[in-house]
């Protein structure tokens, strides 16, 4: 059981938090494409912080290569950082790589400092099983701007994630941010948790957040559909090797 929840509203927070386990949200997109690859029977995922490292890497090792700069694929990329696409994909047996703008660099912020996984509300079920066996929990969210900025849809999904692992460890300790965001969503939550209402309102939190407006601009406005929707993968992608500028991710 889980003994207490900690959260980072911002990656640079997590420095100050000592964990056994981390659970990185990047809602809008990262997090929740991953989710998708590893749903859609992806092997592994190579996860990274910079566009010129990314095209090497995956060139060398044969890899799909995904990912976006100010939300759109680079020049010669594979594909874009889109949970919608990655889970129509037949990615089974496939190994890629992804780099982003805040998702890839948070989970690089945490990978080594215990264990760590892409959580969001695509595997928000599955993420929260995983996080009970640990007695120290962190999650963490990525934010906007390379992580320097609040992001509304992360602290949603966040939100979600503490009330799952709060109702499977009855008594758990919350720190201050944990404890504000497990009421988030409401006390209907708490008493009712198959009530409709919940699913609706953190489908608004999502899709009423800057992010996402921006997303729509581009006319990304199956991701954000995608990205609101809760337990579309079982997938736990767990980081298992890292390191400088990179990590390696495999579900389970």
């Amino acid at each position: 059981m889980t003994a207490r929840v900690e959260l980072a509203l911002l990656p640079a927070e997590a420095a100050a938090i000592e964990a056994d386990a981390f659970l990185v949200v990047d809602t809008l997109r990262a997090t929740t494409t991953i989710a998708a690859m590893f749903g859609a029977g992806l092997d592994d995922l190579l996860v990274l912080g910079r566009v010129d490292a990314a095209r090497e890497r995956a060139r060398a090792e044969d890899r799909l290569l995904f990912g976006e700069v100010g939300g759109l694929p680079p020049d010669g990329f594979d594909h874009g950082n889109s949970p919608a696409e990655a889970a129509s994909l037949p990615l089974r047996g496939r190994r890629a790589a992804l780099v982003t703008t805040n998702g890839t660099r948070a989970i690089l912020a945490v990978a080594g400092r215990g264990e760590a996984i892409a959580a969001a509300f695509a595997n928000a079920s599955a993420a929260a099983r995983w996080a009970a066996g640990f007695g120290r929990v962190a999650i963490v969210c990525a934010g906007e701007a390379g992580g320097a900025r609040f992001a509304l849809e992360d602290y949603a999904a966040a939100a979600r994630l503490i009330q799952l692992i709060a109702r499977a460890s009855p008594g758990v300790e919350l720190d201050d941010a944990a404890g504000l965001a497990s009421e988030a969503t409401g006390y209907e939550d708490w008493i009712a948790p198959g009530l409709p209402q919940r699913t609706a309102r953190s489908a608004r939190l999502v899709t009423s957040a800057a992010h996402a407006r921006a997303l729509k601009a581009l006319g990304l406005d199956a991701d954000i559909a995608y990205a609101a929707r809760e337990d579309t993968s079982e997938a736990v992608p767990r980081v298992v090797a890292h390191g400088e500028g990179w990590a390696l991710l495999r579900d389970g």
